[in-house]
Order: structure tokens, then sequence, then C-alpha cells
């Protein structure tokens, strides 16, 4: 098995195509059962589309990576930093904004790639925290965060259609 991590640019239009499709799906699986399909739908067509991913993608402060299996990518990860950030809570901090797997690869410990890149990513810049949201029902991913040393640090509404949601912010304190 060949695991690869790889960056996502706005450059290349498969990529961004690619990117889509894997947004889109593995938000569904995550969130579909519990929420009204439409609204599903609506919210993926509107977060993950074209323009809005090539405007990401172009930004800076902000990195995309595929995790590839055997030469397919099967998810991905979305760093921030900066004005890049959804939400300005942290001095000198680096949001993992999302880590999602295809559910077809779900509870194969690929997530760990991921992760470890984005740890490695946040001691390169010298960031202080790591932060990211997490729906407070994902039981399964704020086991994987605790894994790692994240802790509760707040929570926010997250709102697809009509449903408003909690997700808590967990953050990671790195050593200096």
């Amino acid at each position: 098995m060949k695991v690869e991590i790889v960056p996502v640019t706005a450059s290349k239009q498969q990529d961004i195509v690619t990117l889509q499709e894997i947004a889109a799906k593995s938000f569904t699986a995550m969130f579909g059962p519990y929420h009204e399909p439409q609204a599903v739908k609506t919210y993926t067509d509107e977060a993950y589309a074209l323009p809005v991913l090539i405007r990401e993608l172009s930004d800076p402060d902000s990195r995309t990576y595929f995790l590839k299996l055997n030469d397919t990518p099967v998810g991905y990860l979305k760093l921030n930093w900066r004005m890049a950030q959804t939400d300005q809570v942290f001095e000198n901090a680096m949001q993992l904004q999302r880590i999602y797997l295809l559910p077809e690869y779900w509870n194969q410990h690929l997530g760990s790639y991921l992760m470890d890149k984005a740890l490695d990513e946040a001691k390169k810049s010298r960031v202080k925290t790591v932060w990211l949201g997490v729906w407070e029902h994902n039981d399964r991913a704020r086991h994987f965060y605790e894994r790692y040393g994240f802790k509760k640090a707040g929570s926010h509404t997250f709102v697809i259609g009509q449903d408003r949601q909690t997700d808590y912010w967990y953050a990671l304190q790195l050593d200096e």
C-alpha cells in the first residue's frame, strides 16, 4: 500500500474537480444521515462550488493536501493561518479546517497520515495552537482528536439548512 500526501493547487483543474467530489461525498456521508437531504445538498453545493474552492486554494494563508492511496485521492486536509481562519479565536494559531476521508476508507487508520501532516505543518510554521471545530455528536472524530491531545476549548454554532448544531472548538497547545 502506497500512501502519499500531496498539495492540491488551483492551477490544476482536475485537482479542483477531485477535491469537490471528495468534499461533497465525505461531508454527505458524515452529516447526511442526521440532516434533511436537501439541506445537506444545498450546503455542499455552496461550500464546495468550484469558484469557492479555487478562491480557497489561491489563498496564500491556506493549504490543502490530498491523501493518496496507491495514487488515488481518498481524502484531504485543509489548513488555515492568519485571516484565512474561519474564526479568530486563538493567537498565533493554525486552523485544521477540514480533515475528511471518503467513507469507504473510514476505520482504516488513514486519518493519522493527515493529522501527522497537519501537526508537521503547524510545527514548521511555529504556531502555538492548532485548533479545529468538530460536531458535538461526531464521537468518532472527537475521540480521534483527543488521542492527539486536543482538548475542548469552546463551542460555536454551525448551520446546515434550518438545523443549528453545536460544534466544539478543540485546541492543541504546541511546545515551544
